[in-house]
């Protein structure tokens, strides 16, 4: 027990060293985290939030073209005008604004339409009860609609859909009690339409879930498990650095010939990286609990298992560790080490989701983000974050990332055996 002491106080020294492999496991996260955050908040924002600017003219001085208007201006998707330099529009000058881009949509409502489809709801009631079997032949009442020709075609399917939808239902009411004020103009009982509601569908929308994928995490809760794992990975960096420098310098085969043996070598470093690789999981959950909400975004919501994150982190230290040992172990030089691992990392992250969430990718690429363990890390902590899963829940995909830890652990065993052999 005392040389392994010994053992975990050299690794101690040695990482202490090493500066500029410090800063990047803690300082480079930190950064990344924050600063990744804030870039997707303003594009999800500018989603979520956006208003399409429209030029309403309402010519019409009926109750329908008013409830139009009304309905549309109670909308949280347009940012409404109605006149152009103090002046409402002709048909020709809406046509103009919109075909010049400073509009993605100009509505014309014409003149009379109240009073046109009054005379056609009393024509209707007059046959009705006429008893006659020919229809009469309604106005025509023509809303005129322009669109930007530049707008995406599911932009305006989605738009046109939602105005379709408004306009119905208002024309659909205010036929509902022209035909009632018409009706009682010949009945003796009067009959009325106040209590009947046009919307007797409720429409119940969830998120569909199969075993914790296809999730859509805000901003915060993507991002600070992403560069957690980021991070935990990037120590690679230092770990291959630090075995390589011992080879190289003489320390590893001085330590061999002592009473020391190599599990023994490989669990000292094993045991500093963990520690690391825990402070940085606190550290990047801590920023997002604290810092975060300071830059007006959301504070993270950790769950209510401590448990499944502790380990999730322990999975995440040891794939990495066993990572990192393994590129110390197959590669000769630290350069060869440091740009394999940064690469190999980064390439982990892009294919795990860590950039942008799995969900949007297509579904090859789905498919081979589960080769990446951060895919793996980041699938168990968004189960945690966003559906309060407990440790049976992410069993999986800590296993998976204990069994990529173990298999580096394995062939890092077989590359150093393998050398001391040509040695």
């Amino acid at each position: 027990m005392r040389k392994f002491r010994f053992l975990l106080y050299k690794d101690y020294l040695l990482l202490k060293r090493d500066t500029a492999g410090l800063l990047l496991m803690f300082l480079m996260p930190a950064i990344l985290v924050v600063l990744m955050a804030l870039l997707q908040d303003s594009t999800y924002k500018s989603l979520t939030e956006a208003s399409v600017p429209l030029l309403l003219v309402n010519r019409d001085q009926g109750e329908l073209g008013e409830a139009i208007d009304k309905q549309i201006a109670a909308s949280s998707i347009f940012k409404i005008d109605r006149k152009i330099n103090e002046a409402i529009p002709t048909l020709e000058e809406l046509e103009q604004e919109v075909a010049s881009g400073h509009y993605t949509l100009g509505i014309y409502i014409p003149e009379n339409t109240t009073e046109s489809i009054r005379k056609n709801v009393a024509r209707y009631v007059l046959a009705a009860f006429s008893g006659t079997m020919e229809k009469p032949s309604p106005d025509m009442v023509n809303f005129v609609i322009f669109i930007d020709p530049t707008t995406k075609i599911s932009f305006y399917t989605a738009l046109m859909s939602t105005l379709k939808e408004r306009t119905q239902k208002i024309e659909f009411e205010y036929v509902l009690n022209e035909i009632s004020r018409q009706v009682n103009e010949f009945s003796p009982i009067p009959i009325s339409t106040d209590g009947f509601s046009t919307e007797q569908v409720h429409i119940d929308i969830r998120d569909a879930r199969l075993e914790g994928r296809d999730l859509n995490p805000n901003p915060v809760q993507h991002n600070v498990p992403s560069w957690t794992l980021f991070a935990v990975f990037f120590i690679v960096i230092s770990l291959s650095g630090s075995i390589i420098r011992e080879r190289q310098d003489g320390s590893f085969s001085r330590m061999m010939t002592m009473p020391c043996s190599y599990t023994e070598y490989l669990l000292s470093k094993a045991v500093v990286f963990t520690i690391i690789s825990l402070i940085q999981c606190v550290l990047m959950l801590l920023i997002g609990v604290y810092l975060l909400p300071l830059f007006g975004m959301e504070s993270l919501n950790l769950g209510t298992s401590p448990a499944a994150l502790i380990l999730l982190a322990l999975s995440a230290a040891v794939a990495a560790i066993g990572y990192g040992i393994a590129i110390g172990n197959i590669a000769n030089t630290i350069h060869q080490s440091a740009i394999f691992g940064a690469i190999s990392v980064v390439i982990m992250a892009a294919i795990g989701g860590a950039w942008i969430p799995t969900s949007i990718m297509t579904e090859p690429m789905r498919s081979l983000s589960r080769i990446s363990p951060i895919y793996w890390g980041l699938s168990g902590f968004m189960d945690v974050f966003m559906l309060n899963a407990g440790v049976k829940a992410v069993l999986k995909e800590c296993g998976v990332m204990l069994l990529f830890g173990l298999v580096c652990f394995a062939v890092a065993v077989m590359f150093n055996y393998r050398r001391r052999l040509d040695v």
